[in-house]
């Protein structure tokens, strides 16, 4: 199976924060935390757009977004519709981003 580009991971993670935030399924105290990583996010992809690079990103920031996302998959896996399921791909999609982040600040393979 050929591995989705960085880009592509981006753009799932902004897509699912975008619906989640447009849903009443999820409740509006869950869902405010999306509010503030969203431009965080949003900010890493235009620096790795600009640069190819994902090092931008605060290593704490990064923690503080994956708690975020995290805590917000916890809450929702077991009721969301499955056919929906837009925290999973959030979650599936951010950690794509965040393992080939830790891989470039290892120094590791990187994948476009």
């Amino acid at each position: 199976m050929e591995e989705r580009d960085i880009k592509s991971y981006f753009e799932g993670v902004i897509e699912n924060i975008d619906f989640i935030l447009k849903n009443d399924f999820y409740k509006i105290d869950d869902k405010k935390c999306l509010f503030s990583i969203r431009p965080e996010i949003e900010n890493w992809f235009n620096y790795y757009l600009k640069n190819n690079t994902l090092k931008y990103i605060n290593p704490e920031t990064l923690k503080n977004i994956d708690l975020e996302i995290t805590t917000l998959f916890d809450a929702y896996i077991a009721s969301e519709p499955l056919e929906e399921n837009y925290v999973e791909r959030l979650l599936f999609n951010f950690g794509k981003l965040e393992k080939r982040w830790k891989d470039e600040m290892l120094g590791g393979k990187i994948n476009g």
